[in-house]
């Protein structure tokens, strides 16, 4: 077991910020999450985390995931104090961070959430999953699947992006992805079927960890048009404008704007 105090970390509102659909809550509040091709179970008290896993996985695998190296309070202290919205979404989310997820996890991810909501993502994503032992398809084993198959899963017509996905990264490595500059990864994202410019910078952002990617879905276009008719100052907060979206994105979540399911497309 491993014991961190991590500031400005809070399991809840992660799961809960359509980024991550593959936690597993459970009923003494823990979260057991797989990823990187492990699985953890994860407990907070406020500040305090207990990680079930040796130091060394902590170190090399979750540390990593949970975006520890980056500093979110230098991060809140960049929001200009005349921006009342901003501020309110910063002090809603505290606890919030971009996870660093894998790369072809959230390709798939992504294409399922369109014109969809958080809960079916979730559920598209675990049948999905259970097609192949609990662990996201490999592009060569989706692309072996039938557009019948898929459907069945309930999964609409994504079944036939996800298919295209299959086949184009069992061409080009998901993996290679990562080498690629912001700008060239979402160009080449763009060239898979059913990826457009929100999921690639959804991609770019939770996959790649490009957070200077700012996806644009129905929220964040309704907040832009509401706060920001001018344009979100993409260039002032260069170096974490994505971040700041998540922010923005899971305050218009909160109760008494959700009346939708929390849609994520």
């Amino acid at each position: 077991m491993v014991r961190r105090k991590i500031p400005r970390c809070d399991l809840r509102q992660i799961y809960d910020s359509g980024q991550c659909f593959r936690w597993q809550p459970q009923e003494d509040g823990s979260f057991v999450i797989p990823a990187c091709g492990r699985t953890v179970r994860v407990a907070q008290q406020g500040d305090q985390f207990e990680f079930q896993c040796t130091s060394e996985e902590f170190e090399r695998v979750w540390s990593t995931y949970f975006d520890l190296e980056t500093d979110y309070e230098e991060i809140v202290h960049r929001v200009d104090p005349a921006d009342a919205y901003l501020t309110k979404a910063v002090q809603y989310g505290f606890g919030l961070r971009i996870l660093r997820q894998d790369v072809w996890e959230m390709i798939v991810t992504f294409l399922l959430s369109q014109n969809s909501n958080i809960p079916r993502i979730r559920k598209n994503l675990r049948d999905l999953c259970a097609l192949t032992d609990g662990q996201v398809p490999t592009p060569q084993q989706l692309a072996a699947r039938s557009e019948a198959e898929l459907r069945a899963l309930g999964v609409g017509y994504r079944a036939r992006y996800l298919l295209g996905a299959g086949a184009f990264f069992s061409q080009y490595s998901p993996d290679d992805l990562y080498a690629l500059s912001y700008s060239e990864a979402h160009e080449m994202l763009r060239k898979c079927p059913g990826i457009g410019p929100k999921v690639a910078d959804c991609i770019c952002l939770f996959g790649l960890h490009h957070v200077d990617a700012f996806p644009i879905d129905t929220h964040i276009r309704q907040i832009l048009k509401a706060y920001y008719p001018n344009g979100f100052p993409l260039e002032r907060y260069r170096g974490c404008a994505g971040i700041l979206q998540q922010y923005m994105f899971y305050y218009d979540l909160r109760p008494v704007n959700c009346q939708t399911k929390c849609n994520r497309n």
